[in-house]
């Protein structure tokens, strides 16, 4: 999966990057959904952001994290992405389900 990784106010690490594609190794189960990920990393004043957007065909899954350690808002941003893509994959395989009954 490519994984676009942008840090705002430090350089990212060998470590950190391998240890964010680790992280994110949970979303290559949805690879044939996955268009494009982009990854945003800032540091604002000792407070880690890590922001996420995914895109998916035809829309995009968005999410945001915030803690004191960027390792722990990395894993909670592949968390919360996980679960939405899970939840837009149901949402398409019900719709396929309906199309076909009806």
């Amino acid at each position: 999966m490519n994984l676009n990784i942008t840090a705002r106010h430090f350089e990212v690490s060998d470590q950190l990057k391998d240890f964010t594609e680790k992280k994110f190794q949970k979303l290559e189960h949805y690879k044939n959904l996955i268009v494009k990920t982009d990854l945003v990393l800032t540091d604002e004043s000792g407070l880690k952001v890590a922001e996420g957007k995914i895109g998916v065909r035809g829309s995009f899954l968005i999410a945001k994290t915030k803690s004191h350690d960027i390792y722990l808002a990395i894993t909670q941003l592949a968390d919360k992405l996980l679960k939405q893509i899970k939840t837009y994959d149901g949402k398409l395989k019900s719709k396929k389900r309906l199309s076909r009954a009806g």
